[in-house]
């Protein structure tokens, strides 16, 4: 069996209770895209987007689950399930949204002339995170600029710049990514090694790695990857690991000094790792924690 050694300790079937959310949540999720196409009002996507969030919630509740695994046991191609296209950052986001509005109603007289739910996302992080708590001045501010009916980008301008001021977000592009260039290139060896991995399936190179990680480890890895694709997703704790090889260790270090740094730095690491490569890491130190996951993995992504 692929990963044996990671496998020992795999968690308990419940492919058919994620296929029943499957079901509950795609018919929420079809509206919500359609009501973004259809430029509906910021206002009824929210509680299109709490009503998915609260499903999730009272799931990962009753299943005692994290919300990080269940997002890739949706999104992925667990077997058993049908493909699900429906996306991690889409449920991230509607389980803050639920935990962050105490009910619909709440949405309704908070937010009852919000005209696009872009604009709220954008403000998203000055409302949510404690880290980045706005006076009660800068709150009424952003809040009733989201209700107004100025311009769409003149409301977007002053949102960017309420964030400049709290989170300190600039134009980085061309700011000091020599620095990143070291990490940057850690990263893309650790990309590399397991995407062979995954492609050549083979037997005695998949032990070998098995026999130096735990599959706690590789899912905290896998979290951590992901909460460097954007800002405010689930942070894993991590600790460094002498044991392991020593690109292992160093990138163990480059994620915790990135988890920790301010929002310019790790703007400069997308830089050089786009999002889009962050995440298939990120799935596929997920999928080789999963029982027929690498083969379930190759068949997603057609790779031979």
């Amino acid at each position: 069996m692929i990963l044996q050694k990671i496998m020992e300790n795999k968690q308990p079937d419940n492919r058919q209770s994620i296929f029943e959310l499957i079901e509950r949540i795609t018919p929420l999720y079809n509206s919500y895209r359609d009501s973004v196409k259809s430029l509906a009002s910021g206002t009824d996507v929210l509680v299109l987007m709490w009503k998915v969030g609260d499903i999730i919630d009272l799931f990962v509740n009753e299943h005692d689950i994290k919300p990080h695994a269940l997002y890739w046991q949706i999104y992925g191609k667990a077997e058993g399930l049908k493909q699900s296209y429906i996306t991690r950052d889409f449920l991230s986001y509607c389980l803050r949204i639920r935990r962050y509005f105490s009910s619909m109603t709440d949405i309704s007289e908070r937010f009852p002339h919000l005209r696009k739910y872009s604009l709220f996302r954008e403000a998203f992080p000055l409302l949510e995170n404690p880290k980045f708590k706005l006076s009660k001045d800068d709150e009424d501010k952003i809040i009733t600029v989201l209700n107004s009916g100025g311009s769409l980008q003149k409301i977007k301008q002053l949102i960017q710049a309420v964030k400049s001021q709290h989170i300190g977000i600039k134009n980085t592009r061309k700011q000091k990514l020599n620095e990143m260039k070291p990490i940057a290139d850690n990263f893309v060896a650790i990309y590399n090694e397991i995407y062979s991995l995954i492609k050549n399936n083979n037997q005695q190179e998949l032990d070998q790695f098995a026999g130096s990680f735990s599959k706690d480890l590789l899912s905290s890895l896998s979290e951590a990857v992901s909460a460097l694709t954007q800002e405010n997703l689930y942070i894993p704790e991590l600790t460094e690991r002498k044991e392991l090889p020593a690109h292992w260790i160093l990138f163990i270090q480059n994620l915790i000094y990135l988890l920790k740094a301010n929002v310019e730095t790790r703007n400069r690491f997308r830089r050089l790792v786009p999002p889009r490569k962050l995440f298939n890491l990120a799935d596929m130190l997920n999928v080789v924690t999963l029982n027929d996951g690498v083969k379930n993995y190759k068949k997603r992504k057609n790779i031979q």
